[in-house]
């Protein structure tokens, strides 16, 4: 039998409307508005099944060309892991109570064709059951997802969520996520503080985003 672990999720959610048409094979027509799309389920059972890893084989892309920032969003660069699947860029604040990685990756094999919202949101809800599998290991820790939503971000679809974290002998943690896609990359924003609020770190995120974007433009004029 399997059993039910400490997982706990609150849902406002447009992205519940988003992924209706995730298992239907119908080609989208250019000229009506992209379907809504339902996200699939959110699973909270302990089992093999589902600790096995569910994001699927990245494509392998060129991501040297982005730069790395020294500050972003008023924390500092603090190092970088650099792999097939992608590039993570760490910041933390001088008392390292808070802490930001960017991450960029390649669309997965397969999904080049997929409309960039259906692409946020599968990417993204990948990265959910990460979050909850972790949770899962053990009984101990809790997940809550206060809030998530797909949203345009500066012409860009992207998905955005407020969430707390409780692990045994630690205060509460508050994190933020936020993902979006920019020509043909994924941009991986996580950010976490015991001290600030989940809407807060939200939009230091959103910050972190855009002066990443705009680093990138500088350097390429």
């Amino acid at each position: 039998m399997m059993t039910k672990m400490n997982v706990k999720v609150c849902y406002l959610l447009p992205l519940i409307a988003l992924l209706g048409l995730i298992a239907c094979g119908t080609q989208p027509n250019p000229e009506q508005a992209p379907a809504a799309l339902k996200l699939p389920t959110l699973s909270t059972e302990s089992s093999d099944e589902q600790r096995r890893p569910v994001t699927p084989t990245v494509q392998a892309v060129d991501l040297s060309h982005f730069q790395a920032p020294q500050h972003l969003a008023g924390l500092k660069l603090d190092g970088e892991i650099s792999t097939q699947r992608g590039r993570t860029l760490h910041y933390r604040s001088e008392d390292k109570k808070e802490q930001l990685s960017l991450t960029l990756s390649g669309l997965p094999s397969g999904w080049d064709g997929m409309p960039a919202e259906r692409a946020v949101a599968s990417y993204y809800s990948e990265v959910r059951q990460r979050r909850v599998n972790q949770a899962l290991q053990e009984s101990a820790n809790a997940l809550t997802i206060v809030s998530e939503t797909l949203l345009d971000l500066e012409g860009q679809p992207s998905a955005q969520a407020q969430m707390r974290w409780v692990e045994k002998g630690r205060p509460i943690q508050n994190q933020s996520l936020l993902v979006t896609l920019i020509d043909g990359v994924y941009i991986r924003i996580n950010n976490a503080s015991y001290q600030q609020s989940s809407r807060w770190l939200l939009q230091q995120g959103k910050r972190a985003l855009a002066e990443f974007k705009a680093a990138q433009k500088t350097v390429g004029s």
